[in-house]
């Protein structure tokens, strides 16, 4: 496999952009021809940072080009705001804090639509906890991947190869 295409985290919408992420996304790995890294917490935070519900806006983008999956943690940040209104929170991901549970969600919904074989990977970049803690991430992204692909097999229009499934 050759480079891919990560989506980023943002705290501020880009500005003269004609297109929202999930399509400019869509968009630059049809004409690179490359697999998307689709980072599950930036996602989560650009969808709760711009008022999009996570799930829906997971939906949006092109699914069937994901090979790697990133996931992390964040912290929430208050942004400056215009004088006399109330600062603006943000999420921010910063790969210092553990993966919160609606991260694990997408993931879980992310191997019921996506059948083909995925790479993941927890970013820590810092603040490490226990081995332990870090095991049990990875525990759970093993199990969140297991459900939605167990769920993703009772979709009747939907075939996912044993290759996969072991895979994982």
């Amino acid at each position: 496999m050759g480079p891919a295409v990560e989506n980023i985290a943002t705290l501020m919408a880009p500005p003269a952009s004609s297109m929202d992420e999930p399509e400019w996304v869509a968009a630059i790995t049809a004409a690179a021809g490359t697999p998307l890294l689709l980072d599950l917490h930036n996602l989560y935070a650009n969808a709760v940072n711009f008022g999009h519900e996570p799930l829906a806006y997971l939906m949006r983008f092109p699914l069937q080009q994901v090979a790697i999956v990133h996931i992390s943690g964040g912290v929430r940040i208050d942004g400056p705001a215009a004088p006399g209104e109330p600062p603006i929170a943000r999420l921010l991901d910063d790969h210092l804090h553990d993966v919160p549970d609606p991260v694990y969600h997408l993931l879980e919904a992310l191997g019921e639509r996506c059948p083909r074989l995925l790479t993941v990977v927890l970013e820590r970049d810092g603040r490490f906890p226990a081995m332990g803690a870090l095991m049990d991430q990875l525990r759970r992204a093993r199990a969140a991947l297991a459900t939605g692909r167990a769920r993703g097999l009772r979709r009747p229009q939907r075939q996912v190869s044993e290759h996969a499934l072991l895979a994982t």
